[in-house]
């Protein structure tokens, strides 16, 4: 297991993963073979690919729209394209999670612009994984301007292979290859147009291939325990109130002791809420008249009181009225024919030109110097196209890459300072520090509906999302006063579409947001509230692990999930929602091998029954709910 090197043959293996490779006449793979679920099915290895002898090429490089490819010497009769690099050198390691390799390589003649290429690759030692990046070296005395890089190709057999590949790049690297027909690129989506100096490099993102499932819900629970290794910091969410309509300073403490009274975990101070514009960040003074001392003072009351705060602000945004937008309008954007960006919907601000460094120094020092324990930031970067020739990037086409590799940088910044960081970014974006991202509601519903629609058509969306990735890394909404002109209409008299609409947050292992002043509205909801405050802590370990799908909402019937964990003490935990205001009556299949339940095994239902598990480790529960009742039943094995 892990990498043996016997002369120029190379393989890479563990339980789930074996590729091997000749790297004599450029570099090749031999052979590339997966095992799903590992030794345990046996030793039947399913082919990667098979007709051909070898993977048409492990790296390319494209220069002035000619791809590089750093692939064998000499291909097939049907493939007549000839590799362009040799491997000069390679080196052995230990990376995070398993054994490295790195080959070095460089053209083998003169028509091969003058770059090494170096391919990394990382077999996991435990997980059914490999990784694998691209680093690109200027050798020359020249600016060499590159096009794409492509990191790898494979066969991927869309529904037919149990492989995923993905990265940490924010958009879909995947790119069918218009040559080496049925194989996949893993490319830059774009051209990048990356200029490198003599003596300069850049770095792909990393890719990350990965053994899974046929079936979705394993799929998805494989691909969650991946990430949860990939990002450890997005199993740790804290439970959150977002509130912007404070109207004085005594009112923004009161937060902070209701929230340590209410079990509230971090607070986020919501857009509008600290400071007098998004872009400055020059506290208000009507709330700060002594500035910064004054909201150093109250962050340092929120955790005198054991609450995390967060401030509302953004990398990208600066609001017209602020000083920074009207000083520096070249800072913006600039898009084809002379055309400035919105700044109230996607970001406005260039990442490459002096608003990077100014918004970095204002966020950081927010972090560093106030003392607040995270960002909560908005408006992100959406692939906004940059034509300002002040600006630092060389040409229009390497804007994307640049501003995902500062983001990058900026989120590990702040991972470093274990620090929390919630953004509506991409889902790869977690793999950089992001703590949270949105959970599949939509804003657009908010903008048009309230009351029970709203929470179920909220908790179908949601449940359709837990499939990309897990409640853990996620929020969803649940909206006590109005915004965007609704609200889930809380009632204390009728009190049914409250206790759906938190249900729907905690009871899916989110740990918010809940937007509002005010989280309960007498004695009713604040029993309900507090109910479901007590569940989250109750089964926090066993909700940061994965949703196991069973009963899509749709508002007249019963809908259900089930979440499971291998490492927390109660191993799933149940929940059912009937939506209607009558009794009604529901079988759900559990599959509890995803809990670690064995086949044959017997599982303890609640505090009363027993179900019988069969082959698979799947059992059959019935279940009464009465009108809106929510169930939640922890499972346990019988010993």
């Amino acid at each position: 297991m892990g990498i043996t090197i016997e002369r120029s043959k190379i393989t890479l293996a563990n339980e789930y993963i074996r590729r091997e490779m000749d790297i004599s006449k450029g570099p090749v793979s031999t052979a590339y073979k997966i095992r799903p679920h590992g030794a345990s099915r046996g030793e039947a290895w399913i082919p990667v690919f098979s007709f051909e002898p070898w993977l048409p090429f492990e790296a390319s490089v494209t220069v002035n729209g000619i791809a590089y490819e750093a692939g064998p010497h000499e291909q097939s009769k049907d493939w007549s394209r000839e590799g362009s690099f040799d491997v000069t050198r390679f080196e052995q390691g230990r990376g995070r999670y398993g054994d490295v390799l790195k080959l070095y390589c460089r053209g083998r003649n003169d028509q091969v612009p003058g770059l090494e290429l170096v391919i990394t690759y990382e077999i996991a030692d435990r997980l059914p994984m490999l990784t694998k990046s691209v680093k690109v070296n200027n050798l020359t005395e020249e600016t060499i301007t590159v096009d794409n890089v492509c990191a790898d190709v494979v066969r991927l057999f869309e529904g037919k292979l149990e492989l995923a590949v993905f990265s940490d790049y924010y958009w879909d690297i995947r790119k069918e290859d218009p040559y080496y027909f049925s194989f996949t690129r893993f490319e830059f989506p774009e051209e990048i147009g990356m200029e490198l100096k003599p003596g300069e490099s850049f770095e792909t993102f990393t890719c990350y291939e990965a053994i899974t499932s046929g079936d979705r819900d394993e799929a998805s629970i494989i691909l969650h325990r991946l990430y949860k290794e990939i990002a450890p910091w997005m199993t740790k969410p804290l439970i959150k109130h977002i509130v912007n309509t404070c109207e004085t300073y005594e009112e923004l403490l009161r937060v902070a002791d209701r929230a340590a009274e209410d079990g509230i975990e971090a607070v986020e101070l919501f857009v509008g809420q600290l400071f007098a514009n998004t872009g400055d960040y020059i506290p208000r003074p009507d709330l700060f008249p002594g500035g910064w001392d004054d909201m150093k003072r109250m962050v340092d009351y929120f955790h005198s009181r054991k609450i995390a705060v967060l401030p509302y602000c953004s990398t990208t945004i600066a609001w017209p009225d602020s000083e920074v937008f009207k000083q520096h309008p070249d800072w913006q954007y600039l898009g084809p024919e002379g055309i400035r960006y919105n700044p109230w919907g996607l970001g406005n601000m260039c990442y490459q030109s002096p608003w990077g460094p100014y918004i970095e120094d204002k966020l950081l020092d927010l972090l560093d110097e106030i003392g607040f324990d995270g960002l909560g930031l908005d408006g992100p970067y959406h692939r906004l196209p940059c034509l300002d020739p002040d600006h630092q990037h060389p040409n229009p086409h390497c804007v994307e890459y640049m501003n995902w590799h500062w983001e990058k940088r900026f989120f590990g910044e702040i991972a470093k300072r274990n620090k929390i960081i919630t953004v509506p970014q991409e889902m790869q974006s977690m793999f950089h520090g992001v703590s949270q991202r949105p959970g599949g509601y939509r804003e657009e519903d908010q903008n048009e509906m309230g009351g029970m629609p709203l929470v179920v058509t909220t908790r179908a969306y949601v449940y359709d999302s837990r499939y990309k990735d897990p409640a853990c890394a996620t929020w969803t909404s649940c909206n006590l006063e109005e915004y965007h002109g609704h609200s889930i209409e809380p009632s204390d008299t009728n009190p049914a579409t409250y206790d759906h609409a938190i249900g729907g947050v905690f009871g899916y292992g989110h740990c918010g947001a809940l937007y509002g002043k005010r989280l309960y509205f007498g004695d009713v909801t604040r029993a309900i509230f507090r109910k479901w405050i007590q569940f989250f802590k109750t089964y926090r370990r066993t909700l940061a692990g994965e949703m196991v799908h069973l009963a899509r909402p749709n508002g007249f019937e019963p809908d259900a999930v089930m979440h499971v964990s291998l490492e927390a003490d109660i191993p799933a935990v149940l929940v059912v929602f009937n939506p209607v205001d009558q009794e009604q009556r529901v079988s759900l299949e559990l599959p509890l091998n995803y809990a670690g339940f064995t086949a044959g095994s017997q599982a303890a239902i609640g505090a009363g029954g027993v179900i019988q598990l069969d082959s698979r480790g799947h059992g059959i529960v019935s279940l009464k709910l009465r009108a809106n009742e929510i169930l939640t039943i922890a499972i346990e094995q019988v010993r």
